[in-house]
């Protein structure tokens, strides 16, 4: 008996084989287009999110000029901060300029002496020399004196270490890296409330700096601790002689004092020499090399308010990096606001050049911004908010305080 396979189903057999490997062709085919359109939109997303991620990246900066004016206190009492702040703005000036090589970046550098008069003054002198875009301004009275002037102007104006709340203004286009004075004042008069002192001297300079943050502290502590009985003694920029006041205060649980560090050293002195034993408080301004050189030992156990700590974020370690590579120090909060504040003003510049109604509306839109300080926004006002945290003077230097 002989086997034999029909013609046509032999054929029948060649064609399913011919299919399957039609069928295996055209899968893996498809596999193949498949991987490359997840490939492409895994490409596409990247670059978005690379984009949108941090919004000081998503302005492409076209080829122009910029100019910035900055007016500091690069004299006087209040020096220090003029040049930490200084030293930020051009870390962050450089790193703008190696970002977008297109980009001809220009800042020019006034003293505001401190003063109102020396901050109008500056900026006068700007407006009339250049073709200034925006203005970065420091310190509550030099900011409030220049943000009438501005406004009329239409410049971008950025205030740093300027916590007066009167500088808070709804729709126009004057906004702040610092946090206003209330932010500040409610860890001391949390830190008051803990400690049950019974009584506060607030020692203040009699300046819009001065009076609001203690307008500010006496706020808070009459809703956190309305037990504490408190005391105030104002005193004049050019004062050096403090020991009326402490003799007023000595029976005071604590003292607060607010001004400059070298206020603060000369005060801390004098009352070391009248045998003046009780807890003395402050806020940011109390870190200030000066003051560890004047007042020494008589500073030990200063505890203050303090808003930048290198390693609270990612953005602020690296900030500090390069700080400490291009400066060979740590920076602090006056340093950390100039670099911020450069930044925030050149980009939205960029974007919208004099544009107010578009100015509004970028920062209106800048949500969660990653900043040195952590994630801020700014409000209706133009104002942020951030953590504060408490540190003290210990050996000779400044260092976190321990009962935060």
């Amino acid at each position: 008996m002989h086997c034999f396979t029909h013609p046509l189903v032999g054929g029948y057999n060649q064609i399913l084989l011919y299919d399957k490997v039609s069928i295996g062709i055209i899968i893996q085919a498809k596999t193949i287009i498949a991987v490359l359109v997840l490939s492409v939109l895994v490409i596409v997303t990247i670059l978005v999110f690379s984009l949108e991620n941090n919004t000081a990246n998503a302005v492409l900066l076209k080829e122009k000029q910029v100019k910035i004016a900055v007016i500091l206190p690069l004299s006087g009492s209040a020096a220090y901060y003029g040049e930490a702040s200084m030293k930020g703005i051009e870390l962050a000036k450089e790193e703008l300029q190696n970002q977008f090589s297109n980009l001809e970046l220009k800042v020019y550098y006034e003293d505001s002496l401190y003063t109102p008069k020396g901050g109008v003054d500056a900026y006068h002198k700007l407006i009339a020399s250049e073709k200034i875009d925006a203005v970065i301004t420091g310190a509550s009275q030099v900011s409030l004196a220049v943000q009438p002037l501005a406004a009329k102007d239409g410049i971008l104006q950025m205030a740093i270490f300027s916590s007066a709340e009167k500088y808070s203004t709804p729709d126009d286009i004057s906004f702040r890296v610092s946090s206003r004075n209330e932010i500040e004042a409610e860890k001391i008069a949390e830190f008051v409330k803990g400690k049950d002192f019974e009584s506060l001297g607030i020692v203040y300079l009699n300046n819009d700096f001065g009076v609001g943050f203690k307008e500010a502290l006496k706020k808070k502590l009459t809703a956190v601790s309305p037990r504490t009985r408190v005391f105030e003694e104002g005193f004049s920029l050019d004062a050096s002689d403090f020991r009326t006041i402490l003799a007023k205060l000595r029976q005071s649980g604590a003292v607060f004092l607010v001004g400059t560090a070298k206020h603060y050293a000369i005060i801390l002195n004098q009352a070391k020499e009248l045998g003046i034993n009780v807890q003395f408080l402050s806020m940011r301004s109390a870190e200030d090399p000066q003051l560890l050189e004047i007042a020494a030992s008589a500073a030990e156990g200063l505890i203050y308010s303090y808003p930048f700590d290198k390693a609270r974020t990612i953005k602020a370690q690296k900030f500090s990096n390069n700080f400490e590579a291009k400066y060979g120090k740590i920076p602090d909060a006056y340093a950390a606001e100039g670099f911020e504040a450069l930044k925030l003003v050149v980009l939205a510049v960029e974007k919208c050049e004099k544009n107010q109604e578009c100015i509004k509306k970028h920062f209106e839109e800048l949500t969660n911004y990653d900043s040195v300080f952590g994630q801020i926004q700014f409000d209706k006002n133009g104002d942020v908010y951030y953590r504060f945290f408490l540190k003290t003077i210990k050996d000779g230097k400044f260092v976190p305080n321990v009962e935060n």
